[in-house]
């Protein structure tokens, strides 16, 4: 038994944080998936980077290119091939699951970041396009974002949102899954499968931004993000226990559970473990982050320490609510970019195999 199917018998399943079709060429994703990965996220930017520096592209490319696709089209088309091969990969969890995990993620369109109607449209064209009931769209936890997540659980759409960091916007976001399962159960036709979803937790981002702004000797170095995920995960406890949800759970709702993603430090696995949850990983880290873990619950104790690192946060100045609108921010530039990456990738590709069509 793999430490990754250790962490699933503890009730954390382990998501890989990024993959190209390198990954699936070798078998590598293969192979993850066999050692216990349960999920995974994905990046267009990782898709650009590989499209740019492999010749795993080129055969598609060139096909793409003869038929008289578009560049935005052929861009999407070659994103669409991995996510519909690795959601067939891993479709096996999610029938051994139930539903709860065997997913892969793929980020709306953040050029609609402020257009409600428009990023739940999208959402579901992603849904509909991929064709795969185990595709989750990856939602950016904005105020807008937040909306769009609830029309969206609404509409059956499996859903990861991203980006949050803050007590109060996670609240939000698992209130706005609480609504729209609601809306799914009263509006929707009962043979349907009820969506799942995630609230991801981008803790080594976090801690990044936050020790940016500490002395180096600051008691807070460092600390911020797992305070965060600990009362996250208490609030996450208290909220899928209620009674509003507790009706929901018996009509066959999944619960939202929180992922916590992270890329460059085990203590954050070991300090995040725990029922419930999910934890997103890279490819280089996936198995060698989870040796020293514990593989006891680490995430439930603590949350009096956790909520009093927050307010001594507070009374040092740093107004966490300022700096998630910053990194939300950023990162939705960032994806912007990945995708007007991809589609520079497929020119510049598509020029340099001229020869070949």
């Amino acid at each position: 038994m793999s430490k990754l199917h250790e962490a699933a018998g503890l009730g954390q399943s382990i998501w890989l944080n990024s993959f190209d079709r390198s990954l699936i060429h070798n078998h590598r994703l293969l192979d993850l998936i066999h050692l216990g990965v349960h999920g995974i996220t994905s990046n267009p930017g990782a898709f650009a980077k590989a499209l740019a520096n492999s010749k795993d592209y080129d055969e598609q490319l060139r096909g793409l290119v003869r038929e008289g696709k578009s560049i935005k089209q052929i861009a999407e088309e070659v994103l669409f091939t991995d996510i519909q091969t690795a959601v067939d990969l891993i479709h096996p969890i999610y029938e051994r699951t139930n539903g709860v995990d065997g997913y892969v993620c793929l980020d709306v369109n953040p050029a609609l970041e402020n257009d409600i109607d428009g990023m739940v449209s999208e959402g579901l064209r992603l849904a509909y396009d991929v064709d795969r009931v185990n595709v989750m769209i990856q939602i950016p936890a904005t105020s807008t974002g937040i909306q769009a997540i609830e029309k969206l659980i609404g509409e059956g759409a499996n859903i990861n949102a991203t980006h949050i960091y803050t007590v109060d916007t996670y609240e939000k976001v698992a209130q706005a899954y609480i609504s729209g399962m609601d809306y799914f159960w009263t509006h929707l036709d009962i043979w349907r499968l009820p969506p799942a979803a995630v609230a991801s937790l981008p803790v080594t981002r976090l801690d990044e931004a936050i020790d940016s702004t500490l002395t180096e000797n600051s008691s807070l170095q460092g600390k911020v993000a797992i305070a965060l995920a600990k009362v996250v995960y208490g609030r996450f406890r208290e909220i899928f226990s209620s009674d509003e949800w507790r009706h929901l759970s018996e009509h066959g709702s999944r619960l939202q559970r929180p992922l916590w993603a992270s890329s460059n430090d085990p203590r954050y696995v070991i300090n995040l473990m725990g029922p419930s949850t999910v934890h997103s990983l890279p490819p280089a880290h996936i198995t060698d982050f989870l040796e020293d873990s514990p593989m006891t619950d680490t995430i439930t104790a603590g949350r009096d320490a956790a909520e009093q690192t927050l307010a001594e946060m507070a009374i040092q100045g740093i107004d966490l609510q300022k700096i998630e609108r910053q990194l939300q921010a950023d990162a939705i530039k960032d994806i912007r970019q990945s995708y007007q990456n991809l589609e520079n990738n497929v020119i510049r590709r598509r020029d340099e195999l001229a020869d070949t069509y």
